[in-house]
C-alpha cells in the first residue's frame, strides 16, 4: 500500500479523534485512546500534534469547518432568501438528543473554558455561524425579500437563541421537541427580518409570482415610497421628492415628463401658485416581481388645497404607477396621475 501522506496522516488522525471525543468527551479523550483506536503508536500523534490540548482543538475545528461547509452550500442552493433562512435554521437546529455535531459543540464549550487553544477556535466558529446567519439576511435585503436595519445585529440574535435552546433540547430530556424549537426560531427569525410570523414554516417558501403580491418587507417599503411622495408634496421638500425617482423616470399628470430633473422641477413648478397643500394616499394595491425587483401600484389620493387667498378645493386621484428597486430601495419608474372629481 501507498504510505499516506503528512496531510492524510494528520486527516485521519483529526477524524479519529472525533470519534473518540464522541465516544468519551473532551476532558475524557487522551491520546492514548485515539492512537489505540487508530492501531498507531502515541509518538505518531505527538509527532503531528504537540500537545492534547492542540489535538483536540484541530480535531474540533476540523469537524466543524466541514459540517459549515457543506452546511452553507445547502443554504446558498436555495432559490430565495427566506428559504434559505429557513434552510439555515433546520441546519442549525440539533436533529435529536444524539446530535453528534451538536454534542461536540456543547462539548467544546465546556472544553472553551479550560483549554486556550480551544476557545480560540470555538470563538472563530461560531462567529462563522453568525456570519453565515448575517449573509443570508443581508441578501433577503439587497433582493427587498426583508427589512431589517442591522443584519449582523440580527444575525447574532438568531444565532443566541438558537444556541440556548439547542442546550436545553440536547441535553434535557422533555423540554421541548424538535418542532416547537424550530417554531420558536422561525416566529424570532420572521420579526427580525420583518415577515409574516408563518412565512418561513414548512421550508417551502416561494416568492410571489410577477403578477403576485409583495412580500411584508416590500409591501412596506413600497408604502413608504407612497408615503414620503406625500409628504414630500405637504411639505414641498424638493429634496425628499428627487430621491424616490428612478433616474429615467416619468411622470404623467397631464403631460409626460421624463427624466428625474426634469420632474422634480415640473414637481415644483406645480406647487408655486398654492398657498399650502396636504396629499393624503388612504389606500393602494401593489403587484410586484420580486425576483426582478419591478412592480406597478394603484395608489389613491386626497389632496386638499389653497390658492392665493381663494376657496379651499380638494381633488381625489389614482396614480398609476411603475416601481423599480435599485441598490435595495425601490423607486417610481413611473406615475400616471388618473384624476376622479376635483
Amino acid at each position: 500500500m501507498k504510505k499516506p501522506t503528512v496531510e492524510q496522516r494528520r486527516t485521519e488522525i483529526l477524524q479519529t479523534t472525533c470519534d473518540v471525543v464522541i465516544e468519551r468527551g473532551f476532558a475524557a479523550t487522551r491520546i492514548n485512546d485515539v492512537a489505540k483506536k487508530l492501531g498507531v503508536s502515541s509518538s505518531l500523534i505527538h509527532y503531528h500534534f504537540d500537545s492534547k490540548e492542540q489535538l483536540l482543538a484541530e480535531a474540533f475545528a476540523y469537524y466543524a469547518r466541514k459540517e459549515l461547509a457543506e452546511s452553507e452550500a445547502e443554504i446558498e442552493a436555495a432559490p430565495t432568501a427566506a428559504e434559505q433562512l429557513d434552510r439555515a435554521i433546520n441546519n442549525y437546529v440539533p436533529e435529536g438528543s444524539d446530535d453528534v455535531e451538536w454534542m461536540l459543540w456543547i462539548d467544546g464549550w465546556g472544553e472553551a473554558l479550560r483549554n486556550p487553544m480551544m476557545r480560540k477556535i470555538s470563538q472563530e466558529l461560531d462567529e462563522q455561524s453568525t456570519e453565515l446567519l448575517e449573509r443570508v439576511i443581508t441578501h433577503g435585503v439587497d433582493r427587498g425579500e426583508f427589512a431589517c436595519p442591522d443584519p449582523a445585529l440580527s444575525a447574532m440574535r438568531l444565532a443566541a437563541i438558537v444556541d440556548g435552546l439547542a442546550v436545553q433540547f440536547a441535553a434535557h430530556d422533555g423540554m421541548l421537541t424538535r418542532d416547537e424549537l424550530i417554531e420558536h426560531v422561525r416566529l424570532l427569525a420572521a420579526w427580525e427580518v420583518g415577515l409574516a410570523p408563518t412565512a418561513l414554516r414548512n421550508s417551502d417558501v416561494e416568492m410571489p409570482a410577477a403578477t403576485g403580491l409583495p412580500s411584508p418587507a416590500t409591501d412596506t417599503a413600497l408604502w413608504h415610497l407612497v408615503s414620503r411622495f406625500c409628504d414630500a408634496v405637504t411639505r414641498r421638500d424638493a429634496a425628499e421628492c428627487a430621491d424616490l425617482w428612478a433616474d429615467d423616470a416619468q411622470w404623467d399628470t397631464g403631460t409626460p415628463v421624463h427624466g428625474r430633473e426634469a420632474i422634480v422641477a415640473a414637481w415644483r413648478k406645480a406647487l408655486e401658485p398654492l398657498t399650502w397643500v396636504v396629499q393624503t394616499a388612504p389606500n393602494a394595491v401593489f403587484e410586484v416581481d420580486e425576483h426582478a425587483g419591478t412592480g406597478t401600484g394603484r395608489v389613491t389620493i386626497s389632496e386638499t388645497q389653497q390658492r392665493g387667498k381663494g376657496a379651499t378645493t380638494t381633488r381625489l386621484g389614482v396614480y398609476h404607477d411603475r416601481y423599480e428597486r435599485t441598490n435595495g430601495n425601490w423607486r417610481f419608474a413611473e406615475r400616471r396621475l388618473e384624476i376622479i372629481t376635483h
